[in-house]
Protein backbone atom coordinates (compact mmCIF):
# COMPACT_ATOMS: atom_id res chain seq x y z
CA UNK A 1 0.00 0.00 0.00
CA UNK A 2 1.33 3.37 -0.57
CA UNK A 3 1.87 5.89 1.40
CA UNK A 4 -1.15 8.30 0.16
CA UNK A 5 -4.22 8.67 2.15
CA UNK A 6 -7.34 6.74 0.77
CA UNK A 7 -10.44 5.58 1.24
CA UNK A 8 -9.62 2.75 3.06
CA UNK A 9 -7.26 4.90 5.40
CA UNK A 10 -10.10 7.82 5.58
CA UNK A 11 -12.48 4.85 6.83
CA UNK A 12 -9.97 3.68 9.64
CA UNK A 13 -9.22 7.26 10.59
CA UNK A 14 -13.40 7.82 11.03
CA UNK A 15 -13.37 4.97 13.79
CA UNK A 16 -9.98 5.42 15.60
CA UNK A 17 -11.63 7.25 18.66
CA UNK A 18 -13.99 4.07 19.28
CA UNK A 19 -11.00 1.62 18.18
CA UNK A 20 -8.48 3.28 20.94
CA UNK A 21 -11.59 3.44 23.46
CA UNK A 22 -12.08 -0.45 23.26
CA UNK A 23 -15.78 0.49 21.43
CA UNK A 24 -15.41 -1.36 18.99
CA UNK A 25 -16.50 -4.91 18.13
CA UNK A 26 -13.69 -7.59 17.60
CA UNK A 27 -14.43 -8.04 13.75
CA UNK A 28 -13.85 -4.27 13.45
CA UNK A 29 -10.80 -4.11 15.76
CA UNK A 30 -9.01 -6.47 13.57
CA UNK A 31 -9.61 -4.81 10.69
CA UNK A 32 -7.64 -1.61 11.74
CA UNK A 33 -4.72 -3.61 13.18
CA UNK A 34 -4.33 -5.37 9.33
CA UNK A 35 -4.95 -2.48 8.02
CA UNK A 36 -2.26 -0.62 9.94
CA UNK A 37 0.11 -3.29 9.63
CA UNK A 38 0.17 -2.66 5.97
CA UNK A 39 0.00 0.98 5.89
CA UNK A 40 2.64 2.90 8.25
CA UNK A 41 0.87 6.39 7.98
CA UNK A 42 -2.11 5.19 9.62
CA UNK A 43 0.23 2.87 12.37
CA UNK A 44 1.79 6.09 13.21
CA UNK A 45 -1.59 7.73 13.81
CA UNK A 46 -2.56 4.79 15.70
CA UNK A 47 0.61 4.58 17.94
CA UNK A 48 0.80 8.66 18.57
CA UNK A 49 -2.44 8.52 19.75
CA UNK A 50 -2.04 5.81 22.02
CA UNK A 51 1.25 7.73 23.36
CA UNK A 52 -0.85 11.11 24.03
CA UNK A 53 -3.51 9.16 25.33
CA UNK A 54 -1.31 7.59 27.62
CA UNK A 55 0.95 10.46 28.47
CA UNK A 56 -2.87 12.33 29.76
CA UNK A 57 -3.63 10.04 31.89
CA UNK A 58 -0.62 9.75 33.48
CA UNK A 59 -0.43 13.45 34.06
CA UNK A 60 -3.99 13.07 35.20
CA UNK A 61 -3.07 11.35 37.59
CA UNK A 62 0.22 13.09 39.14
CA UNK A 63 -0.29 15.57 42.22
CA UNK A 64 0.04 19.17 41.03
CA UNK A 65 3.16 21.10 42.83
CA UNK A 66 2.43 22.64 45.96
CA UNK A 67 3.22 26.15 44.24
CA UNK A 68 0.86 25.20 40.94
CA UNK A 69 -1.74 24.51 43.70
CA UNK A 70 -1.10 27.59 45.98
CA UNK A 71 -1.71 30.00 42.64
CA UNK A 72 -4.66 28.41 41.34
CA UNK A 73 -6.42 28.75 45.16
CA UNK A 74 -5.29 32.54 44.81
CA UNK A 75 -6.73 32.66 41.49
CA UNK A 76 -9.99 31.38 42.49
CA UNK A 77 -10.41 33.62 45.54
CA UNK A 78 -9.40 36.60 43.35
CA UNK A 79 -12.17 35.52 41.15
CA UNK A 80 -14.55 35.10 43.81
CA UNK A 81 -13.58 38.42 45.21
CA UNK A 82 -14.02 40.39 42.39
CA UNK A 83 -17.16 38.66 41.65
CA UNK A 84 -18.63 39.65 45.26
CA UNK A 85 -18.04 43.29 44.63
CA UNK A 86 -19.72 43.06 41.29
CA UNK A 87 -22.55 41.84 42.52
CA UNK A 88 -25.38 44.71 42.42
Amino acid sequence: MSDEMNAECSAMLAGISAYLDGDLDTTACEAIEQHCLNCPRCAAVVGGLRETIGLCREAGSAPLPDAVRQRAKASIERLLASENRNRP
